[in-house]
């Protein structure tokens, strides 16, 4: 069946009234479970000086996200060159709205919910588009109540790198247009370096499509690496030195590169030591030190890891290539470097941001409603749990 313009938008319509809906629920759960863990639970004393801002919403910028509220404020300053590790793009829509009225987090805030709602939207259009309304829902589902969905309204940038990098897709299989493609993927790699592996995907439809996309597309293309390398200029120009932002992930943070089976079995063995915490919740929940969270945190990375493996074995049999790839890359990347304290850190917010694991869970989830039910409750259970820790300067991800 040819769909008309007018099937076009009545389609549009029934997803952003899904997705809204999806929204809604999900930011009032974790944001509503945010609001009552910061009021009445005991807030931690993170390793450190603490950046975070104070003020309405200041809970929702903990540890990364007082990085980027300081940079919002102040730019790459008294804290460079560490600061530098985090991209520019996020910090500059905050500044602008913080130019107007406001504080750094409250302006977080708000940009990471407008860029959920797109997120959202782009997830179910690539799921309709690949599968079926059914499968996209279930996707649509998955992402917007997955354990770590809360760092989608908290001052990262999950959800402008997660808006960004599946609009860039959307752009490209849904609506064949490599402009808006390479232009939304500029953005993800100024957001973050990563985004440049918007390649992969945009390549691989560009090369079943190349008669028709011919040079539209190798331009669209070519516009994916511009964000990363104005940031590059721009160090370039200021510090020095163009690749200051890789460095300091070994300098500051103490990454470094290791083999996959070392990294895993260090991480075997912090999960073993963080499991003594996750087995007493009294003390991770309530203590007065972060180091409890941040022990703990080397099982649920762990855990992501697994659960990641498993889901992109199964995307192999449903997904595109150039989508399983990519995900692959995004999210195993970082294996590669690990920190010797926490060999996998922050891998549950990387999984989260590797949109395609959630197209793979709709596809089956959506084939047995108890089966999603089960899944949904799971998942935003155990968010909420992470959600309270987040909150409360607890370490999550």
């Amino acid at each position: 069946m040819v769909r008309t313009s007018a099937t076009k938008g009545a389609s549009a319509g029934s997803a952003w009234a899904f997705v809204l809906v999806v929204f809604a629920l999900s930011r009032l759960l974790f944001m509503g479970t945010g609001a009552v863990a910061a009021t009445f639970l005991p807030q931690a004393d993170p390793a450190g000086d603490p950046l975070g801002p104070t003020g309405f919403l200041g809970y929702w910028a903990r540890w990364d996200g007082a990085w980027y509220a300081e940079i919002a404020t102040e730019g790459y300053g008294e804290r460079a060159p560490a600061s530098t590790a985090f991209f520019p793009l996020y910090p500059v829509l905050v500044k602008l709205g913080v130019f107007f009225w406001g504080g750094p987090a409250l302006w977080g805030v708000l940009v990471s919910l407008s860029a959920t709602a797109l997120a959202l939207f782009f997830l179910y259009g690539i799921g309709e588009h690949l599968f079926d309304a059914r499968a996209a829902r279930a996707a649509t589902l998955c992402l917007a109540f997955f354990p770590t969905a809360f760092f989608l309204n908290a001052a990262y940038t999950e959800a402008p790198f997660l808006a960004l990098t599946a609009g860039s897709v959307w752009a490209a299989l849904v609506r064949r247009d490599f402009l808006i493609a390479g232009l939304l993927g500029a953005l993800a790699a100024a957001t973050r370096n990563v985004g440049v592996l918007l390649l992969v995907p945009l390549f691989w439809e560009w090369a079943r499509h190349r008669r028709e996309l011919g040079l539209r597309g190798v331009v669209g293309m070519a516009l994916v690496p511009v964000g990363l390398a104005a940031y590059a200029a721009y160090l370039w120009a200021r510090f020095g030195d163009p690749l200051l932002f890789a460095r300091q992930q070994g300098d500051y943070w103490n990454r470094e590169v290791s083999g996959p089976l070392a990294t895993l079995g260090d991480a075997w063995r912090a999960a073993g030591v963080g499991m003594e915490y996750v087995l007493d919740p009294a003390t991770l929940f309530l203590g007065a030190d972060a180091t409890p969270a941040l022990e703990a945190s080397n099982v649920l990375n762990l855990g992501f890891l697994v659960f990641f493996l498993v889901v992109a074995f199964a995307g192999l049999f449903v997904l595109p290539p150039g989508l399983s790839v990519y995900a692959a890359v995004l999210v195993l990347l970082p294996v590669l470097t690990p920190s010797p304290r926490f060999p996998l850190m922050s891998l549950p917010r990387f999984v989260l941001g590797a949109f395609p694991v959630f197209l793979v869970l709709g596809y089956f989830l959506s084939r047995s409603r108890w089966t999603r039910t089960a899944w949904l409750a799971a998942s935003g259970g155990l968010g909420v749990a992470l959600t309270a820790l987040f909150v409360t300067w607890r370490w999550v991800a």
